[in-house]
């Protein structure tokens, strides 16, 4: 059985149709979602010319658009952040989706110091960005202490940000557990993920004004 030649234009034209809206959509999500539909319309076309060729690609630009479909909704669907850092979270990483708060959080290496040592040292360079999970250290210039930091606190971001050695010493007041993004791997989160860490960044200098409006 023939197919009336006006089925074929008007898949074709489908195909037209979506491909020009295509490049008006911003959002990713439904531009791969027009694409699909436009590729089946070549698809449907291909099939009833028997011309496999154009079946093939179609079909192949449709699968490949369905996979980023599919990766597209899982990174907007919201992931398990466990309960020992979810006030981390609401607190000072909300500006981040919890699929990206998790796959920042494991970038970084937990570290426990004992009351007494030191978190960073005046005028030596620190490795990353630290923040304090669990326990309370204070900030001292020429030994007058000039802050006291707790939970969720940054620590050595003003070197981080400004390419500069931290300016005083912090010292544990009690058994501290803390999280550091060690610089390489912040190097490799901006390669990586531009988006991310660039909300990361702005949440250090947050941190950094707040501290600076507090002590200063």
């Amino acid at each position: 059985m023939k197919f009336p030649l006006t089925i074929t234009v008007i898949l074709q034209n489908l195909y037209y149709i979506g491909t020009a809206i295509g490049f008006i959509i911003k959002e990713m999500f439904w531009l791969r979602v027009v694409l699909i539909v436009a590729g089946l319309c070549m698809t449907a076309r291909g099939i009833i010319l028997q011309d496999y060729v154009i079946v093939f690609w179609m079909s192949l630009f449709a699968v490949i658009n369905l996979i980023q479909v599919i990766r597209i909704l899982l990174e907007k669907k919201e992931v398990h952040i466990d309960a020992g850092i979810l006030d981390l979270y609401k607190k000072i990483f909300i500006e981040m989706k919890t699929r990206e708060f998790m796959v920042f959080w494991k970038m970084g290496e937990e570290k426990r110091l004992h009351k007494g040592q030191f978190v960073c040292h005046d005028g030596v360079q620190a490795d990353g960005v630290i923040q304090i999970i669990d326990g309370d250290a204070v900030v001292k210039k020429n030994d007058k202490v000039i802050a006291h930091l707790s939970r969720g606190y940054f620590v050595a971001e003003m070197q981080y940000l400004m390419d500069e050695k931290p300016s005083a010493d912090v010292i544990a007041e009690t058994d501290m557990r803390l999280i550091v993004w060690k610089n390489s791997k912040l190097k490799r989160l901006k390669e990586a993920y531009p988006h991310l860490y660039n909300k990361f960044h702005l949440i250090l200098s947050k941190d950094l004004t707040f501290k600076l409006k507090r002590y200063l």
